[in-house]
Order: structure tokens, then C-alpha cells, then sequence
């Protein structure tokens, strides 16, 4: 008896070795849950229970679950005895979350608020942020204060003995504000020489202050995320939206991943955007779409459909990443059955690509600058949402069906050799450095766009034109290929000089008969390089009229500086492409992206139109011996002439994939 008995604790051991849920890094499809517990939430668990819990992990089969621990209003989810209790309880339902989970070798993370509290400040005033004025925050811990000491840190360790697999820490970098607390004060004097207290723009030392807050940040980051790996080296945590667009920062902190959450509305474009933001910072990384559009103007949200979702994650795993997508829980911690279906074959989705997404690298085409040092010239915001224009220049670049990368400053010096075309968008003051490393790059033979009116004076003498005296504003009609579009725009008049290119015409109204009076966008060589300008502010006019002339003038200039890209797709305006590279094969995505992204009207929409069949071309260094459309499996016809090689494809639903072999 002792024997079997033995036998059977040995199996167990080994079972519980082998049966690891998967690490982030190795993680593909999660789905997050919160609900931001309050006081007047007095019954949590009441109609939670473990057999529901099993009918989510049996249908959605998810690699991971986050779920509410604490939300912004500082209230724990479940009975903790070292933060602040919510207004009641009938089941620990974060214990139950672990066991069920742990059953079904599912990693669990939580959700929790870090400096957003509002219980803990209230509570703790002396642990606010303080403000300009010298009162403190309401809900906005400081950095240097105790209330990492006194509940974040032993907090998680409090979740991390519940055996949790990690955390996903909301409420950070894009909850930022200047900090005037006595602590960061005596620092900053003390490590940057400063005697005075900057407190407007206007003030002496007011950007090197909001640096310092942002350096202030990444020590508060980094404080209890190695306090946390130090109790548990396992413990797999990330700060929400850290080292992304809305902080462009190289990664200093040992974060285990970078993550963020897409909300609102238009969600297909900020995806797009979100994923190339992190894709290139050198960690693993999910993004999260929410399960709903969400108005912030009215607080209404409203559930997405099926293929609203696969455009999202399809927009996420093209780029290399995993992909979550977050439901509400009820006001007692329970959650939604009726989602489980819709939630099951968004995981179907994901998974049957995986194989060909995850960890793919793309393969360098266009760049999108997204200069740090002129974002944080402009800006007097710690971190956040400050980058609109670079946001809609990308989307121009997509619609386009460019296979487009966007590099932050810190990316750029590394990898400017690699890409065959940069694209600065709207950006001045830039780095001195890097601005003197574009210009060499182009004059040894690479190709830069500057779009703006503002920014194409940054390379005044390169541009080969003659400048007018100043920059007009107002409406004005972009023609181009015997078509006019409207805009409404900066505008910086110019004539080129005798060998530069002219490509479009700007005017007045919308008549041909009249000549234009300007340029659109020229192109002058620069060495053995080209460098090309837009006279026009470009992003937020497409985003706003979403006019095509904008995306045929664009792609004009970008083909004469591009001439062959290593693939192009043809055949309709509603998809978006990126092309990356794994196991020795190239792997070209095709998004399907029609829809009412752009209608702040529509909330919901259940199907959309296929693209119909679609034209390939592929111009690779070596000969292509198979080309598979995934995930279906099936082989293509291979059409090679001059040395490039041409695919039909079958036409897209919503996201196809086309593998090709060497």
C-alpha cells in the first residue's frame, strides 16, 4: 500500500512538473476580465461559481486569463489582507480563478491598478502626487511615496502566494502627471542643479522637470517590479502600455512584456498602429483589444461582432504578437456565458494561424520615424496619448497597401540601413544626431519622405526648391492623375528648382482649368539617395476626410523611390498587407479591413465584403519553389516573369496568409 501509494505521489509530482501553463513569452490567445471593484460592490462571488469557470476554459481554450484583483478605484476583488477590501464577500473568487484554472493548465494574471488608487490616496494623502498648487492628488500616488512600500508590493506578493502567474498593471504610464512631492523636489535639485520649482511651460527648467518625472517614473517601475522577481523570479509582470507609443522609451525596466489595451472606437487602425509601436522594442508582446465599442463622450459601450474582433487580432498577430481581448465581469465577479461561443471561435481564429505569427520578424520595407526627441518638444506630458499624426499618417501608409514599420528614435539609429525608404511624418525639432545620420543615409543611397508643412523646413537646403515666405492655411484641392481631393490644411508653397520633380498640383478650387499653383510633393536627388517632401500636413487631414486621392498621391512618390517592393498586392483599396519572415519562409498577410471604422455612428457591424480575388507580386533574391494560402493549406499557382513572381490570390474574407518557400 505504501508503494502504490508512493508511486502515485511521484506521478503526481511529475505530472505537476510537466503540466506548466504556458510563460507569456510562449502565449498566443488570452482573454482579460475586470470590473473595478467599489464599496458598493457588497456580494462578490454570489452568483460566481467554478462550473461556469469551466465551461469558459473548455470552449475558449485560452493560454491565459487576467482577471479583476484591483481596479483604479483601489477596491481588491477578492478578500486581501494586506490592501483594501471591497464592500463584501460570499467566495474568494480570485481562489477559485486559480484552481480552475491550474485544472486546465491555464496561466492566471491579474488585473490591477497601480498608480490610480483612490482608496489608498484617500486614505493616504501623504502617499499622493502633489499638485502645482500644493494639494495633493485625489487618486495618483507619487512615486517616491510609501505607497509602493506600504500596499503595491505587498500586494502582489499577497497574489503572487494565491499562485498566480503574474500581473498586468493598469493605471501607469498613461496616468502620469507631474509630481511636485518633497521627495521628487529634493531629487531633482539635487541631480540636475536646479534651485527654482518649474511649474508652467514658461518656467526655467519646466522640460528638464517633466524628464525628471519621467526618469521618476522608470525608477518606480523598476522599485517593484525586482522587488516582486526578487520574492518570485517567476512572477511574470508588465505595466500597462510601458515602452509603447505612449512611452517611447528604450526598454530600461525588467518588465517580463509589453502590453496595452486598444479602446474606443476606429479600433481595426489603432491596432494597426499600437502593434508596430511594440513589435520592435525587443520583448514579447500581446496587445488587447476591448470586447465592445466604447464612446468616452457618453460612457455608452456597445459589443463588438465576431469579425469586428478578427480584424483587430488579425491587425495584432500580423505584426508578431499575441492577442487578448477583454469582457466585463458582473458587479459580483461572475462572468457573461452568452460571450463563451463569440470568445470560442475568436480563439479558433487566432489559433489556426499561430503558427505562421508567432514571433515572425518583418521584414525591413518602410520605416515611419517616430522621433522621440521632437514628441517630447512638443509635448509637456510625463507619457500618454500625444501622437495623433503619426497615428494617421500610418494609416495613409496602410490603406495604401505599404508594408510599413514604425521605429522610434532609439530603433531608427540602429536600423536606418536596413530599410530602403524612411518616412518622417510631421515632425520638427528633431535630433541633431539622427537627423545628420538620415541625410548621410540618403546621400549614400537611401530614400526619405518629410511630410509637413512645417517639417519640410527641417531640410530646407536638401529639398531642391525655393521657398515661399510663409505657410498658408486653409482649403485647397490636391490634384493629381485627373483627380481633385479636397483638403483642409497647412500648406508651405514652394517652386522647384531645375532638375527636381514635380508630382500633383495644389488649388484653389476644384476645377482643372485653372492652373495649380504649387506642388503637392517633390523629389530631388540627394548623392547616390532621393529625397522627397509633401508641402502638406497630410495625417489628421486623411484621417479626417479619408479621401483616396491622398493615399494615390502618396503612394506616387513612394513607387518612384520604391520602384520594386518585395510585395505588393493589387486589386482592392480595403486591405491592409505586412510581410515578415520565420523559418527561412516569407509570410505576406492580407487583411480584409472594410468596415465602418471611421463612423463614430456605427458601434457594431456583422459582416463585410470579401475583396475578391487579388494580384500578389513578389520580387525576391532567389528562386520561389512553393507558395501555400494559410491557413487553409492550399498551394497557389506561381506566375514568374523578369524576375518577379506573380500569385493569385483567392479572395479574402477577413485574413489570409501567403507562405512562401525557397
Amino acid at each position: 500500500m505504501r508503494r502504490a501509494f508512493f508511486s502515485l505521489s511521484l506521478i503526481f509530482y511529475f505530472t505537476i512538473i510537466i503540466a506548466q501553463p504556458k510563460k507569456r513569452a510562449d502565449s498566443f490567445f488570452g482573454i482579460h476580465f475586470d470590473f473595478h471593484a467599489t464599496r458598493n460592490n457588497k456580494e462578490i462571488g454570489k452568483t460566481f461559481d467554478a462550473a461556469t469557470i469551466d465551461s469558459f476554459l473548455t470552449i475558449v481554450k485560452p493560454d491565459f486569463v487576467q482577471v479583476d484583483c484591483k481596479g483604479h478605484p483601489g477596491y481588491s476583488s477578492y478578500p486581501t489582507k494586506v490592501g483594501n477590501q471591497a464592500g463584501g464577500y460570499t467566495k474568494d473568487i480570485l481562489k477559485i480563478w486559480r484552481e480552475e484554472t491550474a485544472r486546465y493548465n491555464v496561466a492566471l494574471y491579474v488585473h490591477y491598478s497601480g498608480i490610480m488608487d483612490g482608496k489608498a490616496i484617500g486614505d493616504h494623502p501623504e502617499w499622493a502626487r502633489i499638485l502645482p498648487d500644493g494639494k495633493p492628488d485625489n487618486d495618483r500616488a507619487s512615486y517616491y511615496g510609501q505607497y509602493s512600500d506600504k500596499l503595491l508590493i505587498p500586494q502582489l506578493k499577497e497574489i503572487s502566494d494565491y499562485g498566480v502567474n503574474g500581473a498586468w498593471i493598469d493605471g501607469e504610464c498613461w496616468a502620469t502627471y507631474p509630481d511636485y512631492s518633497p521627495e521628487l523636489l529634493e531629487k531633482f535639485h539635487s541631480e540636475t542643479g536646479f534651485t527654482n520649482v518649474p511649474k508652467s511651460p514658461a518656467d526655467p527648467g519646466y522640460k528638464e522637470f517633466i524628464e525628471f518625472n519621467r526618469t521618476s517614473f522608470r525608477r518606480y517601475l523598476r522599485k517593484y517590479t525586482d522587488a516582486i522577481h526578487e520574492y518570485n523570479p517567476d512572477f511574470q509582470i508588465t505595466s500597462n502600455w510601458s515602452y509603447s507609443s505612449m512611452m517611447p522609451d528604450p526598454v530600461d525596466v525588467n518588465v517580463d512584456y509589453l502590453s496595452g489595451d486598444v479602446a474606443g472606437q476606429n479600433c481595426v487602425y489603432n491596432a494597426a498602429f499600437q502593434a508596430r509601436c511594440l513589435s520592435l522594442q525587443g520583448k514579447p508582446w500581446d496587445l488587447m483589444s476591448w470586447g465592445f465599442t466604447y464612446d468616452f463622450a457618453v460612457g455608452m459601450a456597445g459589443p463588438k461582432s465576431l469579425i469586428q474582433l478578427e480584424q483587430e487580432a488579425a491587425e495584432v498577430i500580423a505584426m508578431g504578437g499575441g492577442y487578448q481581448s477583454y469582457f466585463t465581469q458582473n458587479g459580483d465577479g461572475s462572468i457573461k456565458p452568452w460571450y463563451f461561443n463569440l470568445m470560442g471561435d475568436l480563439g479558433k481564429f487566432c489559433r489556426a494561424r499561430e503558427t505562421f505569427c508567432k514571433g515572425a520578424e518583418a521584414i525591413p520595407q518602410i520605416a515611419l520615424w517616430y522621433s522621440t526627441h521632437s514628441e517630447r518638444n512638443l509635448t509637456n506630458q510625463i507619457y500618454g496619448w500625444n501622437v495623433r499624426h503619426l497615428e494617421c499618417d500610418l494609416s495613409m501608409l496602410l490603406d495604401g497597401q505599404n508594408n510599413v514599420e514604425i521605429l522610434m528614435d532609439h530603433q531608427l539609429k540602429k536600423k536606418m540601413e536596413q530599410y530602403p525608404l524612411v518616412i518622417l511624418p510631421e515632425w520638427t525639432n528633431l535630433d541633431p544626431e539622427l537627423k545628420k545620420q538620415a541625410l548621410n543615409y540618403v546621400q549614400n543611397g537611401g530614400n526619405l519622405i518629410v511630410i509637413g508643412a512645417m517639417a519640410v523646413k527641417e531640410f530646407e537646403p536638401q529639398m531642391g526648391v525655393i521657398f515661399g515666405d510663409s505657410i498658408m492655411k486653409g482649403n485647397f484641392y490636391l490634384g493629381f492623375n485627373n483627380q481633385l481631393s479636397a483638403i483642409k490644411s497647412s500648406f508651405q508653397n514652394v517652386r522647384p528648382k531645375k532638375g527636381t520633380e514635380m508630382i500633383g498640383g495644389v488649388y484653389k478650387t476644384d476645377d482643372f482649368h485653372f492652373p495649380a499653383g504649387y506642388p503637392v510633393a517633390t523629389i530631388a536627388a540627394l548623392g547616390k539617395g532621393k529625397i522627397a517632401g509633401f508641402y502638406m500636413d497630410m495625417g489628421n487631414a486623411y484621417y479626417t476626410y479619408q479621401a483616396s486621392g491622398y493615399s494615390k498621391i502618396m503612394n506616387e512618390v513612394i513607387r518612384k523611390m520604391l520602384p520594386d517592393p518585395i510585395a505588393q498586392v493589387k486589386g482592392s483599396d480595403y486591405v491592409h498587407t505586412a510581410i515578415n519572415k520565420k523559418d527561412g519562409k516569407w509570410f505576406v498577410h492580407i487583411i480584409n479591413t472594410a468596415g465602418s471604422h471611421f463612423n463614430s455612428k456605427v458601434y457594431e457591424y456583422d459582416n463585410i465584403p470579401a475583396t475578391g480575388e487579388l494580384k500578389l507580386e513578389l520580387t525576391a533574391d532567389k528562386p520561389v519553389k512553393k507558395v501555400i494560402l494559410q491557413p487553409e493549406g492550399k498551394e497557389l499557382k506561381i506566375v514568374s516573369k523578369n524576375g518577379k513572381v506573380f500569385i493569385t490570390v483567392p479572395s479574402v474574407t477577413v485574413h489570409s496568409i501567403v507562405q512562401v518557400e525557397f
